[in-house]
């Protein structure tokens, strides 16, 4: 049963949202005018105060949406937007004025994804519509490196979590990849769904454990040693599965994100794994993730503009 729900309001359709690593109270939402399909955007860093309320703590207008946001992983108060243009935002929410720190150009079409590398620290990565997985410093305005192969959008690119240099990504083209930044090659193709896949995720736990959602409305567990036949398929969502992630405090817990308007838990160890489905959204679900300081509380995002943060164990949240 979901229980406490905290909700935040957003002046736009939302497309990501993501928890701080550092201060367990703030959260970035990625938004975009008009659904995302024209218009400006907005990146927001949200609060939950003690009182139970989420409001803005900070907001940088964009010309183009944001489709995606990552905290960074050395400095508490800055984070990387990825825009509509194919631009990436480096924003620092103590500066006086509203311009970003840092923008890096090279992405030819929309960059859909963004996330920090967890093991170094010092870099992150991008995928793009233009079909490549790019990986940057915060340093510079050029990309360290550009992975090619992929035949369609890439929807999302993530580095694993037990690896300094390998990145996962997922396409239109049905695919997953994996990608060894020491070659900047491709080493592992898993011809992932029949259908676009926007979703991937690695396990926290298992370094050899990937998550995959797709437009067809299943998600799909995978053992990147046997590539050929996936290790499980969930069903349960009506339509495509836009996120998932897997818990940072469970092992065989991952959560879903789906325009079908739900957000459900899985329990992989489970005969039946469905454990949860919420409802609370009236539009596509385009964001969700868990917080790294307080086990089960889970946040979600929506077109519908509307931020909901809550506790999946039962009782209040337990912050420090």
């Amino acid at each position: 049963m979901f229980v406490q729900p905290r909700q935040g309001v957003a002046n736009f359709s939302c497309y990501a949202v993501e928890f701080s690593p550092f201060n367990e109270h703030w959260v970035a939402v990625g938004t975009a005018q008009y659904f995302g399909i024209i218009g400006n955007g907005q990146q927001i860093v949200m609060e939950l105060h003690a009182n139970g309320d989420l409001t803005p703590l900070r907001a940088f207008d964009t010309q183009d949406g944001v489709y995606d946001v990552a905290w960074s992983e050395t400095h508490a108060n800055q984070l990387v937007s990825a825009c509509a243009n194919g631009h990436l935002k480096l924003w620092d929410i103590t500066t006086v004025d509203s311009f970003p720190i840092q923008t890096f150009a090279e992405h030819a079409l929309e960059a859909s994804s963004v996330n920090w590398n967890l093991t170094d620290r010092q870099t992150f990565c991008s995928g793009s519509w233009d079909t490549t997985v790019k990986v940057w410093t915060p340093q510079r305005t050029a990309s360290l490196l550009t992975l090619t192969g992929h035949t369609g959008p890439v929807y999302n690119a993530v580095w694993s979590v037990h690896s300094n240099t390998l990145v996962g990504s997922c396409s239109g083209d049905g695919s997953v990849r994996i990608w060894d930044l020491a070659s900047g090659a491709s080493v592992c193709r898993i011809a992932a769904h029949a259908t676009e896949v926007l979703a991937l995720d690695w396990s926290k736990y298992d370094a050899n454990q990937l998550v995959t959602g797709a437009v067809d409305g299943s998600i799909k567990i995978w053992d990147i040693r046997n590539p050929a036949m996936e290790v499980r398929v969930l069903r349960g969502h009506q339509y495509a599965v836009r996120r998932v992630k897997c818990s940072p405090y469970e092992p065989d817990v991952v959560a879903s994100a789906s325009y079908d308007m739900s957000v459900r838990l899985w329990d992989l160890k489970s005969l039946h794994p469905q454990t949860q489905a919420a409802t609370h959204h009236s539009e596509f679900v385009m964001g969700i993730d868990f917080n790294l300081f307080v086990p089960g509380l889970l946040v979600s995002c929506s077109w519908d503009r509307r931020i909901v943060m809550w506790q999946t164990h039962g009782g209040p949240p337990r912050f420090r």
